[in-house]
């Protein structure tokens, strides 16, 4: 079972906690970056075909990389998409807590969600071996549509990050609500 926090203070998007682990148990940390690229009412995700879930294009941080960085070389891989880097935004960040496939480990993860703007034009994408074996490509598609399509498919084990990515989409989609109500 999943714990889920809203966190409004800092700059926290939520936090997911399995609290399936012992405190006490050494942690280990992977730091990941996600772009967030809008365009015409809809946003730029990646599909598996393999799974059919969406997702935000990113991934792990390279030694002596920075944040920036990472997005633009993550996005390029995964979606030939080009960043311009002084379009990026930082927007929050998302932390997820479970036990490790090592024994008696604590995974942690933190995600850095980013805005960014990009080039017309595309580049050649470079999945690795695991992404080609998830039929990972490039969609473009509302976030009602892919909030609906990932809340009907959140309990894949195979896609553990479905949960993680459809809260970020609906704290986006809840903002974007706002702002238009604001507009009337």
């Amino acid at each position: 079972m999943y714990y889920a926090a809203d966190v409004n203070a800092s700059d926290y998007i939520g936090i997911l906690d399995r609290r399936n682990y012992d405190k006490k148990w050494d942690k280990i940390t992977r730091v990941a970056i996600r772009g967030i690229i809008e365009s015409d009412g809809k946003i730029a995700l990646i599909h598996s075909g393999k799974h059919g879930d969406y997702k935000f294009p990113g991934g792990g941080m390279e030694a002596g990389e920075s944040r920036e960085e990472t997005l633009i070389r993550e996005v390029l891989e995964e979606t030939g998409l080009k960043v311009i880097p002084e379009t990026i935004k930082y927007y929050g960040k998302f932390k997820e807590i479970k036990k490790d496939k090592e024994q008696c480990k604590i995974f942690e993860q933190l995600s850095y969600y980013y805005y960014c703007d990009i080039l017309p034009e595309e580049g050649e994408r470079n999945l690795d071996h695991y992404e080609e074996e998830e039929e990972y490509e490039l969609k473009w598609i509302t976030l009602e549509e892919a909030i609906e399509n990932n809340t009907i498919i959140n309990h894949s084990e195979h896609t553990p990050w479905i949960y993680r990515d459809t809260l970020v989409m609906d704290r986006l989609k809840d903002q974007k609500d706002m702002r238009r109500e604001r507009r009337k």
